[in-house]
């Protein structure tokens, strides 16, 4: 795997946004994954619509067609190692972010988001966006 994407960009995917569609085709649905923070947010984005059975239906089908990379030691560690580094230089992030971020360094892959500004903060973190 070479991306893991951000629950932004999962969304993007979800509502059919012809730019996502088309790179996912273009890289292979083999190339990229998410973070169990990501489906946390995204069942949460789901429950919290006002068509909870589709959408329920529409993200575990999406589940189903993707790699979701749990939480390691060393992901844990780095999350530790970077909310502090952030905390003492005034540039806090929020932990989800923060969480996904580190998955994405701790697996040398790239963060794909839409909120590349966000994520900038973040020292030797490669992003890309697909919007």
């Amino acid at each position: 795997m070479k991306y893991l994407l951000d629950t932004d960009t999962c969304i993007y995917w979800l509502k059919g946004r012809i730019p996502i569609k088309n790179r996912l085709c273009t890289v292979g649905f083999n190339q990229v994954c998410i973070c169990q923070i990501t489906v946390s947010e995204l069942y949460f984005g789901a429950y919290n619509s006002n068509q909870i059975d589709n959408n329920l239906k529409t993200l575990d089908d999406f589940l189903k067609s993707i790699s979701v990379l749990s939480f390691t030691n060393d992901s844990l560690k780095k999350f530790g190692e970077l909310k502090a580094f952030l905390r003492k230089t005034g540039n806090t992030i929020d932990n989800f972010d923060l969480l996904i971020a580190s998955v994405a360094l701790t697996n040398n892959l790239i963060l794909v988001t839409n909120n590349t500004r966000h994520y900038q903060r973040i020292l030797n973190i490669r992003l890309d966006n697909w919007v």
